[in-house]
């Protein structure tokens, strides 16, 4: 099945496009800018590029689809450059349904984002999902859908990635779903897999029928960096990447010299560092998948877990000898998330792009670019905010006039808009931004271009029939209002609609969240690329960041009051098996009373 999807993907004759970092400023670790560069291939005269300016994030998806969004809110969402795709959500067939999309694009064209526009990468696994998984082996991984767990083999990754043609691909990695910290044997598995497996997807692609004479077809390969909690182990994974290839592992991935050479960036994925992972079988409801770390920069539960031997690697093509990794007794202490960060990136070329998923606060984002030099992150935590009825509320660099609340508390990160208090608040959404309405020409706060905060009539009518045609023309006003700002939703309109179950709620919510990330980023690149001097620009970031913290709460607590108010309005019509649930909250959350008191 696998050497069948591969020869169809053969037969296309597309080109991949090229994905190119340039780094502006910044060291090894520390705040820096750069940009992301993919050039598409044309048939035109002059190449297409997107160019994507970091540090910046990226979206993900359920089934393909941006949570809450249709296509058109993705087109009108200025700051959605990235989209990642899970592949695991397609697995309840075989083949997959997307792999029957022809033409050139297929991954864009069956998914309908503008190739002009986004870049969609394809990972196998969802990087926010850390639910405890049956071990991977060998020869394959395990992925969930909506059937239940399927094994995926290297060689159906790669017939995926070649078939889908995506932007970017990232290779299996062998993450083990269980509690820190695990056996030395069992890491070195991990790595020896990792390596094995991103190995094989880096193998040459033959020459497609279009591809120019003595050119050959390469991947834009992002590598998950394994590890777990142990920074030996990290240390271990990333030699692997760098040390010279010789032999059988040169020829299958030759012209290579090493196995960096065909990496474009290295991601980080949290989920399985930041929360004790959850069994699969779980049927209880844990908020909608909607997970807050009490800490953002803490690491798992480091108690001790048995580890069912593995089988044997010692034929996979790239191993490691279980001496490069300390012993557990050294492993005492857990380190912390960024020394297992610098642990991983210290061996590595400083140029290349760095893409970390799951965090969990704009605090956390703020400092792991100023301590690492992070360039990309997931938009995850946004998302699942605008679940719960949170609107984000913050801004960055913090204005002067923000530095102290009246009753000298930190402010929220944002509105929960589930409180009764909000019933009758008629203002915009948002204290930091003003909506477009609302904007002078003196005005010096910055504008929040979400659809919630700054609505826009359609420059254009939706056609449905010859009806609407001519009704558009009997009706038409020549274009006098088109691109005019229309009066902000408020909070009270918000509130309504959460109470009241409609879709269009949490909609409005992700673009409003989405649209504050993308702001907190773009203050971020304003002020390094601000200064010619790289040090007086992190320094001058530092201080920022810190009154970022002074500000703004990180405890997040405004996320975990939504959470259980979401929670009374979920249950508030339950029946069944919704009834025995909310009864089962309201019974714990009496007890927990009870004991604090």
């Amino acid at each position: 099945m696998a050497q069948a999807q591969l020869e169809g993907a053969q037969r296309l004759g597309s080109r991949f496009p090229k994905l190119t970092f340039i780094l502006d400023q910044g060291k090894q670790f520390g705040p820096r800018v750069g940009r992301l560069c993919l050039t598409r291939p044309s048939n035109c005269l002059s190449n297409h590029v997107i160019d994507i300016r970091t540090p910046n994030f990226l979206i993900g998806t359920s089934r393909g689809v941006v949570p809450h969004f249709s296509r058109d809110h993705v087109h009108s969402a200025n700051g959605i450059s990235w989209i990642n795709v899970s592949f695991e959500s397609f697995l309840e067939q075989t083949p997959p349904v997307p792999t029957y999309q022809a033409g050139s694009q297929p991954l864009h064209t069956f998914l309908g984002f503008d190739s002009s526009k986004h870049i969609v990468s394809l990972s196998l696994r969802d990087p926010l999902d850390a639910r405890e998984m049956p071990p991977n082996g060998n020869s394959h991984v395990s992925a969930v859908c909506m059937r239940g767990v399927r094994k995926v083999t290297p060689a159906d990754w790669r017939s995926y990635v070649l078939t889908m043609q995506p932007d970017i691909a990232f290779a299996l990695s062998d993450t083990p779903f269980t509690a820190a910290p695990h056996s030395q044997k069992r890491l070195t598995k991990s790595i020896e897999r990792s390596a094995a497996w991103l190995a094989d997807l880096l193998r040459p692609v033959e020459n497609l029928d279009d591809s120019p004479t003595g050119s050959t077809p390469t991947l834009n390969v992002f590598v998950h960096m394994a590890g777990g909690t142990s920074t030996s182990a990290r240390r271990a994974f990333s030699h692997s990447l760098t040390e010279t290839l010789h032999g059988l592992e040169a020829n299958a991935v030759k012209p290579l010299r090493c196995l960096d050479e065909g990496v474009v960036g290295y991601a980080f994925d949290l989920a399985a560092l930041h929360v004790r992972p959850a069994p699969l079988s779980a049927h209880e409801d844990r908020g909608g998948g909607i997970e807050i770390a009490e800490n953002s920069l803490s690491l798992q539960n480091s108690e001790s877990l048995a580890q069912t031997p593995t089988p044997n690697t010692a034929g996979t093509p790239t191993s490691l000898s279980s001496s490069m990794i300390e012993p557990l007794s050294f492993l005492s202490l857990a380190p912390t998330l960024d020394e297992l960060l610098r642990a991983s990136l210290d061996p590595l070329p400083v140029a290349k792009p760095r893409l970390v998923t799951d965090v969990r606060s704009p605090h956390e984002i703020l400092r792991l670019i100023r301590d690492i030099g992070v360039d990309v992150f997931d938009a995850g935590w946004a998302v699942k905010a605008a679940d719960i009825g949170v609107a984000l509320d913050f801004i960055f660099p913090v204005p002067s006039e923000h530095d102290n609340s009246p009753d000298h508390r930190k402010r929220d990160i944002g509105h929960n808009l589930y409180d009764a208090k909000y019933a009758h608040d008629f203002v915009s959404l948002t204290d930091a931004f003003l909506a477009g309405h609302n904007r002078t020409s003196s005005s010096k706060t910055p504008v929040c271009p979400c659809a919630a905060c700054s609505p826009v009539a359609p420059t254009s009518p939706i056609h449905h029939s010859k009806v609407d045609v001519q009704s558009h023309q009997a009706h038409s006003d020549g274009g006098t209002n088109r691109g005019q700002f229309l009066p902000p939703f408020t909070r009270a309109y918000l509130h309504h609609l959460l109470h009241t179950h409609e879709m269009s709620a949490h909609t409005l919510l992700v673009a409003h969240n989405v649209a504050v990330l993308d702001a907190l980023l773009t203050g971020v690149r304003t002020i390094l690329s601000g200064h010619a001097d790289q040090n007086e620009a992190a320094a001058i970031f530092a201080r920022e960041v810190t009154r970022f913290e002074e500000v703004y709460d990180g405890t997040m607590s405004v996320l975990h009051t939504a959470r259980d108010n979401w929670k009374d309005v979920k249950y508030a019509r339950g029946k069944g098996r919704l009834a025995r649930e909310a009864q089962k909250n309201k019974d714990a959350r009496s007890v927990h009373s009870a004991e604090v008191q």
